[in-house]
């Protein structure tokens, strides 16, 4: 129990330090057409290292010999299914936010 009380003060702690220092914008610019508002840069952060540690956690738990493109077709130990269903979740969502930011800057830019 104090084992888990620890693991979720340092959680905690980390993400309030994460949330909280959304102050320092990067300005998301790829190219002209690809904007994303200031305030969504940290949580594409967010899910951008979330995608990176559940894709790191599926490469380590795939069975050997398995390439990814063929991960569907083999039965995966649960743990690997995890990951694989993390990482998509994870994948889709970032996506879904990257494309409504980048809705929201046209949005705001043909508004104002």
């Amino acid at each position: 129990m104090k084992r888990f009380a620890k693991s979720a003060k340092s959680v905690c702690l980390l993400a309030s330090l994460t949330l909280f220092s959304a102050n320092q914008a990067f300005a998301f610019t790829l190219t002209r057409r690809i904007r994303v508002p200031d305030w969504m840069d940290i949580y594409l952060v967010e899910f951008l290292v979330a995608v990176l540690f559940s894709y790191l956690g599926l490469m380590v738990t795939k069975p050997r010999g398995v390439p990814v493109k063929q991960l569907y077709r083999v039965h995966l130990p649960p743990l690997a299914n995890f990951f694989r269903v993390l990482f998509i979740t994870m994948y889709m969502m970032m996506m879904g936010m990257f494309f409504a930011g980048m809705f929201l800057r046209r949005y705001a830019e043909a508004v104002s």
